[in-house]
Parts: structure tokens; C-alpha cells; sequence
């Protein structure tokens, strides 16, 4: 089994790290306690990716479609700054189906995405439908020519900075679920903002749809339909495309960001776990480096086990994705749930390595436990996930939730 990467995914691997390093280390403990971005400093990030080919623009986009590449993002962007992923994560959903929208919608959105100033949100979660995105609330009535949609959107990133939405809804002639691309300048919806123990910068909302009208040639069917006629569907991954003949849409759209939230658990991990190395080398107790000491050793022996084993599944997750095997659905709900409980582990090691040094604000210790007690909830929480482990390994019939 080959665990290396490519020459092409090594150097993309550095370039982030680089980068990483050079624009937001140095200002991300100060202002990831200043509160979630403004729409102003959101463009600003985007455009910042953009110059080193991962901006959500139709250029560079498929660094998003890449799940190899995205594996890659979340790992390292999560190490230095986990706020920052939600923004071009999320918003990469919606921008993947703009360019294939009808003229008008591409007439406007285009040019906003190619000058970096596109932010999209993904809107699944509802008050009555957490992980139950089976049982969504959120309507879409035929009228005409458009949609009207009622309902509310909670825990959505980017929620109240966004200008595009793909929204989660259920057609009242059919009775099916899809998905429908909103813009609030042409169907106005309101928003509220919502505080969270972690992914301090990342702006978290609500969103509320009021008789929002929408036009019909907005929904994802519609939408796939049009650019097909065109010859312009997206390029996407034949694994990819593959997991929607195995699965259901939802099931399958929710693969990578899974695995992808695996990965990221395990950049604030080994963020922790680098912190607390060094920090063992060089405190003194007791007349000698706190590393000397036998529970400190079995501490980071944990830590690093937790990390290595994370990222070799999180990987292999990924694997299954690129494949097309609908493994992949099993595989990413595992690691996005064992990944996720693992940081939170290495966190709470970190801290108490660190001692009261590690509660201290003018140390990222407390940051990255707050960040991964984050990771078990958003995308399914690790209950959720482990449920739908199991019934992946049992097969029809033996659904826990169902």
C-alpha cells in the first residue's frame, strides 16, 4: 500500500504550509478573539487563497473537487487557524453550481467569484432537523415560474456574510428533497448570528426564508439539466460522480466534508501535540525537563498514537471517495467521529502539559481545545456517525435512527 503522495500533492502540501505560516500564524491568537469576519475581511481571505490556487473561484475550484487536495487543506489550514476553512469550504458548495446556472444567475455571481468577493453558504441544518436531514422542514412550493421557500436554517457557516446559499428544501408537489441555489439580492432572507464555544472568527448564523421567491431554474435538477444541454457540466472526479449512483445525493455530497472534518481534527491535533513536544523539552520541575517524567511521556505516546491513527483512516477515507466505493460513506462517518473525539483527547493532554500555562489566553492551548470540541458536532455528530457505522456494517433493515 502506498501511503506517499504525489510530487504534485507534496508541493501543494508545502506552498499551504508556507503560506499558512507567512499570512496568518502571526495574527491568529490576537484576532481569532476579536470574533467571527466581517464580509470585508472574508473577501480579503478569499482572494488571499486565490493567489496560491485554492480560491472557490471557476479556476481554481478544483482543489474542492480534488479529495486528496481537500484532505490536504483541512489538515493543514486547521493546524495554524481552523476559523479560516468554514469560509471557502462551505462556500465551495454553492460556487460549484453557479457557473452552471442559468445566464442570468452566472451574469452576476461569475465576475464576484473570479475577483474573490463570493461568499457561499451551506444550508442543511434546521431547529427541528439537526441530523435528521431526512426530515427537513424547509419548503419549496411550485408557483409559476418559481419556488417560494419557508423555513430555517440553523448552524450554518457564513450565514450572515453570505450573498449565495445552496439550500436544503423538500418540493411540496413531490414531496422530494433538493437543493435550490438562493441570492439574497435577488430573493432577500434574513439572518441572525449565533455564538459558539469554538471557530471563534468563523460566522455562524440562522437563516430565515419567508415566502422567499425563488425562480424554478434555480433547483439542482434544473440546474444539472440546463448545463447538460449546454455541455458544461461540472468536472468532477469520476469517484465522485460514481458515490451518486450508490447513494443518495445527501449521502454522497457529505463524504468529503466529512473526511475533510476528520482532517481538520487533526491539524488542531497536531498543532497541540507539536506545542506540547516542545514545551516537554524545555519546562523544568522537580530539577529536570518535564519530558523525563514517565506520565508525561505516556501522555504524548497517547497523543501521537490518537494523530497517526486519525489521519491514516482519514486518508483512507479519501481513498474510498476517489474510488467511488460506497465504503466511503461508512469510512468517513468512522473517522469524522473518531478524529474528531481524538482531538479533543490530545487537547485535554496539551492543556494539562502545559499546566496552568496551558489555560492561559496568551497561549493557543485553550484555542485548540475549544476548536476540536467543536469537531464532534457540525456534519453529524459522533452519536450520529457511530449509528451510521453500524447500520453500514449491518446492511438494509438495521437502520438505528430510522
Amino acid at each position: 500500500m502506498d501511503f506517499d503522495f504525489t510530487e504534485e500533492q507534496r508541493m501543494f502540501k508545502d506552498a499551504l504550509r508556507d503560506f499558512m505560516q507567512r499570512e496568518y500564524a502571526p495574527i491568529v491568537d490576537k484576532r481569532d478573539r476579536e470574533g467571527p469576519f466581517t464580509r470585508e475581511e472574508e473577501i480579503e481571505i478569499n482572494k488571499k487563497f486565490q493567489t496560491i490556487g485554492i480560491g472557490i473561484d471557476p479556476e481554481n475550484i478544483k482543489a474542492f473537487l480534488d479529495p486528496v487536495l481537500f484532505g490536504i487543506m483541512s489538515e493543514e489550514i486547521s493546524k495554524v487557524w481552523t476559523s479560516l476553512l468554514p469560509l471557502p469550504g462551505m462556500g465551495a458548495l454553492p460556487a460549484i453550481f453557479a457557473p452552471l446556472a442559468s445566464d442570468d444567475v452566472r451574469g452576476r455571481l461569475i465576475p464576484r467569484l473570479e475577483k474573490g468577493e463570493f461568499v457561499g453558504a451551506f444550508a442543511d441544518t434546521e431547529p427541528e432537523a439537526g441530523c435528521d436531514t431526512s426530515n427537513i422542514r424547509t419548503t419549496a412550493r411550485p408557483e409559476g415560474d418559481h419556488y417560494i421557500v419557508n423555513g430555517t436554517k440553523t448552524w450554518i457557516s457564513n450565514a450572515t456574510t453570505c450573498d449565495t446559499a445552496l439550500v436544503n428544501v423538500k418540493d411540496t408537489q413531490t414531496g422530494v428533497q433538493t437543493f435550490i441555489l438562493i441570492e439574497k439580492e435577488i430573493s432577500p432572507f434574513e439572518t441572525s448570528p449565533l455564538h459558539k464555544i469554538g471557530w471563534n472568527a468563523s460566522d455562524t448564523g440562522e437563516m430565515f426564508f419567508d415566502n422567499c421567491k425563488v425562480p424554478r431554474e434555480n433547483e439542482m435538477g434544473a440546474i444539472l439539466k440546463n448545463a447538460s444541454a449546454r455541455g458544461e457540466l461540472p468536472t468532477v472526479p469520476e469517484g465522485v460522480m460514481k458515490l451518486f449512483t450508490v447513494m443518495t445525493p445527501n449521502s454522497a455530497l457529505l463524504t468529503i466534508p466529512r473526511a475533510g472534518m476528520a482532517l481538520m481534527s487533526v491539524g488542531i491535533a497536531q498543532a497541540a501535540f507539536e506545542a506540547s513536544v516542545n514545551y516537554a523539552k524545555e519546562r523544568v520541575q522537580f530539577g529536570k525537563p518535564i519530558g523525563k517524567h514517565q506520565l508525561i511521556q505516556n501522555m504524548l505516546y497517547e497523543m501521537n498514537l490518537l494523530i497517526e491513527t486519525s489521519r491514516l483512516l482519514g486518508y483512507k477515507a479519501i481513498d474510498t471517495i476517489v474510488k467511488g466505493d460506497p465504503d466511503a460513506r461508512r469510512l468517513s462517518s468512522m473517522v469524522k467521529a473518531y478524529a474528531g473525539e481524538s482531538a479533543v483527547k490530545v487537547t485535554y493532554h496539551a492543556i494539562q502539559i502545559h499546566g496552568a500555562n496551558g489555560l492561559s489566553q496568551d497561549l493557543p492551548l485553550e484555542r485548540y481545545f475549544r476548536d476540536a470540541r467543536m469537531m464532534v458536532i457540525p456534519d453529524g455528530t459522533s452519536e450520529i456517525m457511530k449509528l451510521i457505522t453500524g447500520y453500514t456494517i449491518l446492511g438494509k433493515g438495521f437502520s438505528a435512527y430510522a
